[in-house]
């Protein structure tokens, strides 16, 4: 296989000058690069990203870390969103991405993703990390390797959505609409720190307007439309009152409006649904979804903004990402 040597001899120039071309470190004339990958483009050079991380040299590779929770990442168009925020800031800059989705443990991320952090094959390391459980950033602290949080374990450098305000904002909307008889479709505390907080903020809400958040009626899904559904099955059958359901993600809320519309129950007419994370189906869904706007692709192109900074040796301050109420016709008052 063609070396960086046969390339610097067929562009006429130093070894030095194509490691900072394929680099893309400054200081060297177009011209000259386009002779660096002219001659790159003719052997076809492929860079030892490997050999180059062990030297110490620059890989341009950023690893992303989604832990695998309840199913595969590919399938929860929220995770979508927010990678497309961090593919933009990384082409930008002209790096990499390694997606890594290790599977947790109460011991910590498997060994497979271990390996990965011991490497020395990336560079910089985002950590999508609020599963209770176990932190997938924690190892990436301990090896000194530059990192980010999206979530809620500890880092010295993180990006958080205001998941607080985002539950409080859809309480009092459904509390503006008239609504008291609400049941709540989340999924367990303990298996994501951002549904504590989202919690949290229903119940100032709730208990600023007089209620017992405590009494309301609450089933768990797993953030699946399947489980939305069995969940509006379970409270709508049990407490026959209900006039809202609060869904804490749009998917759940899908599979609610599902159901209704199988018991023939009208949304919003009979029954108001809302979600939350706005994903892309949740304006297009029948009815259109009122949900809270997580700014998905701004959390992911912030955690990526913020690495950067560090790897340029900066001390970021952490970011608490905006949530807005996005109101559709998925919500009416009471009849």
């Amino acid at each position: 296989m063609p070396t960086l040597q046969d390339v610097a001899e067929k562009a006429g120039v130093s070894t030095a000058t194509v490691s900072k071309v394929l680099s893309n470190t400054p200081y060297f004339t177009e011209k000259t690069r386009r002779k660096v990958m002219h001659a790159v483009e003719e052997l076809g050079y492929a860079p030892n990203l490997p050999a180059r991380a062990l030297s110490g040299g620059k890989t341009h590779i950023i690893a992303v870390t989604f832990p695998y929770v309840y199913e595969a990442i590919f399938t929860d168009p929220l995770v979508l969103r927010i990678l497309e925020g961090i593919e933009t800031e990384c082409t930008q800059r002209g790096y990499n991405i390694l997606l890594s989705t290790p599977l947790l443990s109460a011991d910590g991320p498997d060994e497979h993703y271990l390996n990965l952090i011991r490497s020395g094959y990336v560079e910089g390391v985002i950590a999508i990390d609020n599963v209770p459980l176990a932190s997938a950033f924690e190892p990436v602290k301990k090896r000194g390797i530059p990192g980010v949080v999206l979530g809620y374990h500890t880092g010295d450098y993180f990006v958080r959505s205001d998941d607080v305000s985002g539950g409080l904002q859809m309480m009092n909307h459904i509390l503006g609409l008239g609504h008291r008889k609400i049941g709540i479709i989340s999924v367990p505390e303990v298996l994501h720190f951002s549904i504590y907080h989202r919690l949290e903020g229903m119940r100032r809400a709730a208990e600023r307007a007089g209620l017992n958040f405590d009494d309301l009626p609450k089933a768990n899904g797993d953030f699946s439309v399947n489980s939305g559904e069995k969940c509006a099955a379970q409270l709508l059958s049990e407490y026959r009152d209900i006039t809202a359901l609060i869904c804490l993600n749009d998917r759940m809320a899908m599979g609610a409006i599902r159901h209704a519309h199988e018991k023939g129950r009208h949304v919003p007419d009979n029954l108001t649904i809302v979600g939350y994370d706005d994903i892309p189906m949740a304006g297009s869904f029948e009815p259109p979804l009122t949900t809270i706007d997580q700014q998905a692709p701004e959390m992911g192109r912030a955690s990526a903004r913020m690495l950067f900074e560090v790897l340029d040796n900066k001390k970021p301050a952490p970011i608490h990402v905006p949530t807005h109420l996005v109101i559709r016709q998925s919500a009416a008052p009471p009849v």
